[in-house]
């Protein structure tokens, strides 16, 4: 919804700029997120239908607005696609980003604006998804900061007491 409502606004000072509709590309890893985020884009701009899913090698009629699996946009994205032929860019669950095939999208493309959206940016691996986007952060909020907010759902741990003896179990 966040990129939806963003790009509702992009798009109403970018069609006085260019005369024509921007070409939106909305990156994620499963088609789930794709057909979610394709139908919040449809309720915000009051589209009953908006754009078109690149998944599982499926072709679409109309590119401008894609909803697109990053694996089939890897797979012919120089042959399709020229590299400033989307206005606006939105990678879902852009802690991803570092990895070969988000990367190899995102040094493509070289869009107008390019939104990722992530609620965890802090990787186990190390890698440094910030400088990705030139470190350009609209919004960030911790996890404790959310819920003392009142943004997110305290969570509670329950520990369950169990009368077995874990000492004799044998780890292999």
């Amino acid at each position: 919804l966040i990129a939806a409502f963003d790009f509702r606004n992009y798009r109403r000072h970018f069609g006085s700029e260019k005369g024509r509709e921007p070409h939106l590309l909305f990156i994620a890893h499963r088609r789930e997120i794709l057909e979610q985020s394709q139908f919040a884009f449809a309720a915000v701009l009051g589209k009953p239908e908006f754009g078109d899913l690149l998944v599982n090698g499926r072709k679409p009629e109309d590119e401008s607005v894609l909803f697109a699996s990053v694996q089939s946009l890897n797979r012919d994205l120089v042959a399709r696609f020229p590299t400033v032929y989307y206005d606006y860019i939105v990678i879902d669950e852009f802690h991803h980003a570092v990895n070969d095939q988000y990367r190899k999208i995102v040094e493509y493309f070289k869009p107008q604006f390019l939104l990722g959206l992530t609620a965890t940016p802090e990787r186990m691996d190390g890698k440094n998804i910030y400088e990705i986007c030139d470190y350009n952060v609209p919004y960030e909020i911790s996890l404790k900061d959310g819920i003392n907010k009142g943004m997110l759902v305290p969570f509670h741990y329950y520990g369950i007491y169990d009368e077995t003896d874990y000492t004799k179990l044998h780890i292999v």
